[in-house]
């Protein structure tokens, strides 16, 4: 199945923030629950373990992402040896500000608006972007990798979505998913209940958006593509799909790592 780059709904810099904040929500809870992210994460602390991070500078974060699970799972960050940088473009405040309050002096929430494709160069860290790779395009893309390896930073990718069949009519049930779901996603929003409720437009926003980022899902062989020629000095890349159990998907990784 060939990459198909449409627009999702999150993208839409007018999209209301109450919903899209719904959807960030509904993403986190999804991602949290079943820990999807689990297979990756030796993966992950191996790389921080060889790249010598103090801290992991998450961008495109969303609702949190899987960090309620995974600040458990890394030994140096549950250790207090690594902490966690969370940002995003258009920052899910009050989600962030739970993840801080819930995981304490492990995670801080950068309050600015933080763009994956021009990263400040006053936030220092091993990058990680999970469930967003798929947003930017091969040039983009391609940009945000080379820029890790120009900055000599550590970098990780993780895709939960495929272009697969099975995960495509998955996100056909995804608005049902949403309807069951939202009295037990926190925190608690009346704007999440109405736009879920009595218009259901993060229901269906879910639905489309996840079906647009299967399609624009890369796939392990256009990522060996978009990090053809960076490895300046040694910069070595790892990339594969890390099964979830007997399912014929996975977890999509792509881990860059300085040399040396």
């Amino acid at each position: 199945m060939q990459r198909i780059h449409l627009f999702e709904l999150e993208d839409l810099p007018r999209l209301p923030a109450a919903i899209r904040d719904g959807i960030t929500d509904f993403l986190e809870f999804a991602v949290r629950v079943p820990d999807l992210y689990r297979p990756v994460a030796p993966r992950l602390e191996r790389a921080l373990e060889e790249s010598g991070a103090s801290t992991i500078l998450d961008l495109c974060a969303g609702g949190g992402g899987p960090w309620m699970r995974m600040l458990d799972q890394l030994g140096p960050v549950r250790a207090g040896a690594v902490r966690v940088l969370v940002s995003d473009l258009y920052p899910n405040r009050s989600a962030l500000a739970r993840l801080r309050e819930l995981a304490g002096a492990r995670v801080e929430v950068v309050e600015r608006s933080v763009s994956a494709m021009a990263v400040p160069r006053d936030l220092d860290g091993f990058r990680t972007l999970f469930s967003a790779f798929h947003h930017f395009r091969p040039r983009e893309a391609r940009a945000i990798l080379a820029d890790a390896v120009e900055q000599g930073r550590g970098i990780a990718v993780f895709e939960s979505t495929q272009r697969h069949p099975l995960l495509l009519l998955y996100m056909l049930f995804t608005p049902l998913l949403v309807l069951l779901a939202t009295p037990f996603i926190r925190p608690f929003r009346w704007s999440r209940l109405f736009w879920t409720y009595l218009i259901p437009a993060i229901p269906l926003a879910v639905m489309f958006d996840g079906i647009v980022s299967c399609l624009r899902t890369y796939s392990v062989a256009e990522l060996d593509t978009l990090t053809r020629g960076l490895d300046r000095e040694g910069y070595r890349w790892e990339r594969g799909v890390a099964r979830l159990g007997p399912l014929p998907v996975g977890v999509t990784y792509l881990i860059g790592l300085p040399g040396r």
